[in-house]
């Protein structure tokens, strides 16, 4: 069953409106001949409040919109109050994806006015240019992951040695989904090595499947480390996973971005009760710069669970699995943005596969970064309930 698209919310004025400039714009045929196409041909499914239908009440399930969405658009055009004040609670409650336009020669208040507006003609004019335009940021947002928020910006700033600080306690945040009650999202916090019993620990590697090495500061490290065979003394006497990643890969110097390669999970059976680590492809290296997470790195969570249920896993049983922050750490990526399409894949899966031997999804925060992204994309979501 395909993913339902992700939604864009439209935050604009309604009917015919005066700019400051007296000139009348018809906002409904900006949003149906402007908004509309870029929007929905970047995979996107746009939605204005108006267009709202569900019980309740109306401003609950605007400000739902303004902060599970994956996208907004914010039309400044007329100075409008309601649009700036819901602009405002955008910019407080997500950090990247928010677009602002703009008639050519409205002014731009001081308080936004180093923020990138995209200009269309308020009559006369073609909106060509500005879809296009539209379609680039787009593209761009899903790409680089980048912060366009100013107040994210300075939070993340102000706040960043508690936010990078690692939790050291082991806990469970637990999640169950309304459509199932028996499957379960859980963010878990605590060091990896204190975990038991979960059936797949995901490991988050380049396209060039080189896992860390013994000693450093990474989840593949830890993987790999305490996967292997060792003596009396601790010292590595037989790199178990390592070695079948390679033999897997057999000549292959890189793979496809988003793929997930299975293999054992070595002394980690014994000591955690681990069947499977399953090696996603979560980064790749670009000259000069380091590593980058991938544009679509929540495809790692669906290609993972896919594997789970393959025939050949059944009769082993895979009903957990745990995934960490995947692309967050030297790929870059902001969580903020990231936790919330990773969950939503996850949570996307498991709805719509009833048959999924899969029962319980883990993602792991390290820090309260992590567990402050992963916690703000579950509470916006309305299909799923803590437990």
């Amino acid at each position: 069953m395909p993913q339902a698209p992700k939604k864009c919310f439209i935050i604009m004025p309604f009917g015919r409106k005066t700019d400051g400039n007296g000139e009348t714009i018809d906002f409904d045929v900006v949003y149906h001949e402007l908004f509309r196409e870029p929007v929905v041909s970047m995979g996107f499914e746009p939605i204005r409040c108006d267009e709202i239908t569900t019980a309740g009440s109306i401003h609950e399930d605007m400000f739902r919109h303004i902060a599970a969405d994956d996208l907004a658009i914010v039309d400044i055009t007329t100075n409008n109050p309601n649009v700036f004040y819901e602009l405002g609670v955008r910019h407080a409650l997500r950090p990247a994806m928010t677009i602002l336009t703009k008639a050519r020669g409205t002014n731009i208040p001081f308080n936004i006015a180093g923020q990138r507006v995209i200009d269309y003609p308020s009559a006369n004019g073609s909106f060509a240019d500005a879809r296009a335009e539209i379609a680039r940021f787009i593209r761009t947002g899903l790409l680089e992951s980048r912060v366009d928020s100013p107040i994210f910006a300075v939070l993340q700033e102000a706040r960043k040695d508690w936010q990078r600080e690692r939790i050291a306690a082991a806990k469970e945040y637990p999640y169950r989904l309304r459509s199932d009650s028996s499957r379960l999202i859980s963010i878990i916090t605590g060091d990896l090595r204190d975990w038991r019993g979960i059936d797949v620990w995901v490991n988050s590697e380049n396209v060039n499947m080189q896992m860390a090495r013994f000693y450093d500061r990474s989840l593949s490290a830890i993987i790999r480390y305490e996967g292997a065979m060792k003596d009396d003394n601790g010292e590595v006497t037989d790199d178990v996973i390592a070695d079948e990643l390679i033999a897997l890969l057999k000549d292959r110097q890189s793979v496809t971005p988003g793929s997930v390669y299975v293999t054992g999970s070595g002394a980690l059976a014994r000591t955690r009760g681990v069947k499977r680590i399953f090696h996603a492809a979560t980064t790749h290296g670009v000259p000069g710069t380091g590593y980058q997470v991938i544009s679509e790195v929540e495809q790692c969570v669906t290609r993972a669970l896919e594997r789970m249920d393959q025939e050949r896993f059944r009769e082993e049983n895979l009903g957990s699995i745990v995934f960490p922050m995947m692309g967050t750490g030297n790929g870059g990526g902001h969580v903020d943005v990231i936790a919330p399409r990773l969950l939503q894949a996850a949570v996307s899966y498991l709805a719509a596969h009833t048959e999924s031997s899969v029962r319980k999804v883990y993602f792991a925060a390290w820090n309260h970064r992590d567990l402050q992204a992963c916690q703000a994309a579950l509470a916006a979501r309305d299909d799923i309930d803590a437990c």
